[in-house]
């Protein structure tokens, strides 16, 4: 069916127009967050070692420590909400939660529809795959069945780098698409570079390697667009605990690694909120 453009691009601008109204009505400030005494958050709880439940049934990981400490500095109860690849900008934009604490990449698709903090972490995009594999770049990808979690960041950009005809398998969630590689279903998956934690877990590390870095990975929590108060709180938010060290120690601690120097600005992506007024 053929679509003309301009009907297209009318339709679209109305779809935006329509998120814009419907987050603003359902905009919440940390004043009202400490009337009620609680945030709801959305974080990821299958993305060890971002957001993880314990062997005791409780919520650890990276950001969730970030969450705690949001809701240390308002002074209210952290409630979390699951969240996934598929669910966690709907759960955003239809209110189910306050804001995102999301280990999510930073698109300028995204930042269309919701409202980008000043970016707080980093995670590598890497292929991970058994050490035996010949796989140094992305030529390479053509000869192996490569798996990647459905509706992520990773997904687009695996689609764009594999040559033509390379067979991709979409999976549920990081934790299914690095087991998908370690039970046989796929020879290589392309994601967080904090798979190899994943994988060190299950006792079988020395089998497999990070191969290459397909692309950088700039992660920002998210607010509704029109929340310019609680933007401007977590905006404050990640510039204080930068420069004190906490997110540097929190990102330490979880990954492993030191925490990047992050952007501020990036193209296509507005962190102060004034390009929706």
């Amino acid at each position: 069916m053929h679509i003309n453009v301009n009907v297209w691009k009318a339709l679209t601008g109305a779809i935006a127009a329509t998120t814009l109204l419907a987050s603003t009505a359902m905009a919440v400030t940390p004043d009202e967050l400490r009337a009620k005494g609680k945030a709801v958050i959305g974080v990821q709880m299958d993305q060890f070692p971002w957001g993880f439940i314990d062997e005791k049934g409780q919520n650890e990981g990276f950001d969730i420590e970030v969450a705690k400490l949001i809701t240390e500095e308002l002074g209210v109860e952290a409630e979390f909400f699951r969240i996934t690849g598929q669910n966690r900008i709907p759960s955003l934009t239809t209110g189910q939660v306050d804001f995102l604490v999301p280990s999510m990449t930073v698109t300028e698709e995204r930042a269309q529809v919701i409202q980008y903090v000043l970016p707080y972490s980093s995670n590598d995009i890497t292929v991970w795959a058994r050490k035996d594999a010949k796989i140094t770049g992305n030529d390479d990808l053509a000869d192996y069945v490569i798996g990647v979690n459905r509706g992520s960041a990773f997904e687009p950009i695996l689609s764009e780098v594999a040559p033509k005809g390379t067979q991709i398998r979409g999976f549920e969630d990081d934790a299914s698409t690095v087991q998908a590689m370690l039970s046989g279903q796929v020879d290589a998956i392309v994601g967080s570079k904090t798979y190899g934690i994943v994988i060190d877990t299950t006792g079988r590390g020395e089998a497999y390697e990070a191969k290459y870095k397909v692309a950088d990975n700039i992660q920002a929590m998210a607010v509704r667009k029109g929340d310019q108060e609680m933007l401007a709180f977590l905006n404050d938010f990640v510039q204080r605990n930068t420069e004190n060290g906490k997110l540097d120690a929190l990102y330490k601690k979880w990954i492993g690694s030191d925490r990047a120097q992050l952007p501020t600005q990036l193209q296509g992506v507005d962190f102060t909120g004034k390009a929706a007024d």
